[in-house]
């Protein structure tokens, strides 16, 4: 008989090493997509979560009587209950504390629970300006129109929202006017 000299040994080791890389590397992959996927799904859960609270605000813009609501410009920078004046020109959302048991902002009705979130959705509203329209021009949503003072009001809502873990956010802000 010849004498192999075990090449077929280091040959098949060798395939054997191969496909247990592939293996390993499948295996990883996997694990990234699956937390590309949750991760994800923790941004979205947030941003579902801050646009619930952005049309609890736009209601509540609604349900408000007049623009007396809204603290005078030279009250405190802070919100109060959610509620902000920034006719200065000033971000007051920016300086918010959106933590726990902070009174600057208004959780959202909409509960963590409905929404499978760690916390409730939280937004705050900032009277921003009053415009006096003279002609229907470039009158978005027909802002202004109809009424007998020709004022709208504009608002602006900072909406925060977080995903299934704490340390997702998402943040959503949108102007809104109303004529009282």
């Amino acid at each position: 008989m010849k004498k192999q000299q075990g090449v077929a040994l280091v040959i098949t080791l060798s395939m054997l090493l191969l496909l247990t890389l592939l293996g390993v590397m499948s295996i990883q992959t996997t694990g990234m997509q699956e937390r590309m996927a949750r991760n994800y799904r923790d941004v979205n859960m947030a941003f579902q979560g801050a646009e619930a609270a952005v049309k609890e605000a736009e209601d509540f813009i609604e349900s408000v009587a007049n623009a007396a609501a809204f603290p005078e410009s030279d009250d405190s920078p802070l919100c109060v209950a959610g509620l902000c004046n920034s006719e200065d020109g000033g971000e007051r959302w920016s300086g918010v504390d959106w933590s726990d048991g902070s009174t600057e902002y208004v959780s959202a009705d909409t509960t963590a629970i409905q929404l499978g979130t760690a916390a409730e959705p939280r937004y705050v509203i900032e009277y921003v300006a009053k415009v006096t329209i003279e002609q229907d021009t470039l009158n978005i949503g027909n802002v202004g129109e109809g009424g007998s003072s020709g004022r709208a009001y504009i608002y602006r809502i900072t909406a925060r929202g977080t995903g299934g873990t704490a340390q997702s956010h998402a943040m959503i802000q949108a102007l809104y006017g109303r004529q009282f």
